[in-house]
């Protein structure tokens, strides 16, 4: 192959074709997240406003009194998010998995996998009991913190602390300490108590929609790298394809992570883990590489298959 020019310069034309291979991939994967993030968003920050309802402010005042959360509200939450899984969560990964699976698939005439095979269904069953665990540890460590902390604040009340509590229930332990460390810096300052809890809970808000979108994306991210990886399993085991590598693409805006930055442009086999992926990650064999992560893979022929297409 020859040179062309591009983007100002020459450059060899078979990295013009990979590097619209690599554009393709990432935008397979990020029209599919933009289309499909809302809505679930919607749900979580639906479910954590039902959550915090469901909790009185009398049941908050004596978590503070008691210095720890009321063991009945982690069965609850439990159930909750078993519930989420159930009727929202499990379609959402599925619808996922499809497009990630026919995001590959449709570039082998005549391939055919079922996208909901032994494999995949297994890898749902693990991946909604993974989440019913994490979600609810993530959310009791949140409130924990900031019951704990206001059991040792002198300077405000009971009742007062109650209701700035209350909606933080579905943050993380850094959001839930910042919604609290807002409120108080707004009454050191002078601010009535009233008007420092309306903008407190403004900003658990604002906090609430920030951490849906990172778990939508990550769970909607997380099924269709699963489905696209799968896929091109699948049709190397039917003969479709041949020795494959697989290669990181890093979107834009993950070009300065401490991991997808590393990773970006990085070919390793098909079996291979990607190194440098934090290692309370679920997987190292595809993107995402952490919480909110849009990064894809390009899947790259290195030896032509046995069977005759």
């Amino acid at each position: 192959m020859g040179l062309v020019y591009h983007n100002g310069r020459f450059i060899p034309e078979e990295h013009i074709e990979k590097s619209n291979e690599q554009a393709e991939a990432l935008r397979l994967l990020r029209s599919f997240l933009d289309a499909n993030e809302p809505s679930l968003v919607r749900i979580l920050v639906n479910t954590w406003q039902s959550q915090g309802q469901a909790i009185t402010y009398k049941e908050i005042r004596e978590a503070i009194l008691r210095g720890d959360i009321d063991p009945k509200w982690l069965d609850d939450w439990m159930q909750d998010y078993a519930k989420l899984v159930e009727k929202h969560l499990r379609p959402a990964w599925e619808k996922a998995i499809d497009a990630g699976f026919t995001s590959k698939a449709q570039k082998y005439p005549g391939f055919y996998f079922n996208p909901m095979a032994d494999g995949i269904r297994s890898w749902v069953e693990n991946h909604s009991a993974e989440f019913v665990t994490n979600v609810t540890t993530t959310q009791i460590e949140g409130l924990r913190a900031v019951i704990q902390r206001s059991a040792v604040l002198e300077d405000l009340s009971v009742d007062e602390l109650s209701r700035v509590i209350r909606p933080c229930i579905g943050l993380t332990k850094q959001q839930s300490k910042a919604v609290m460390n807002y409120y108080q810096k707004l009454r050191k300052n002078g601010v009535t108590p009233k008007r420092a809890k309306d903008m407190a809970i403004r900003d658990a808000a604002r906090r609430h929609r920030s951490r849906a979108y990172d778990v939508a994306r990550t769970e909607l991210a997380t099924s269709f790298n699963t489905g696209a990886h799968e896929a091109t399993k699948a049709a190397q085991a039917k003969g479709y394809l041949g020795e494959m590598e697989k290669e990181w693409c890093a979107a834009d805006d993950e070009r300065q992570c401490k991991f997808c930055g590393a990773l970006d442009g990085k070919k390793i086999a098909m079996d291979e883990e990607f190194e440098g992926i934090s290692s309370s990650w679920s997987t190292r064999l595809h993107p995402p590489a952490h919480v909110g992560c849009r990064c894809a893979v390009l899947y790259v022929r290195k030896a032509r298959p046995e069977k005759n297409m």
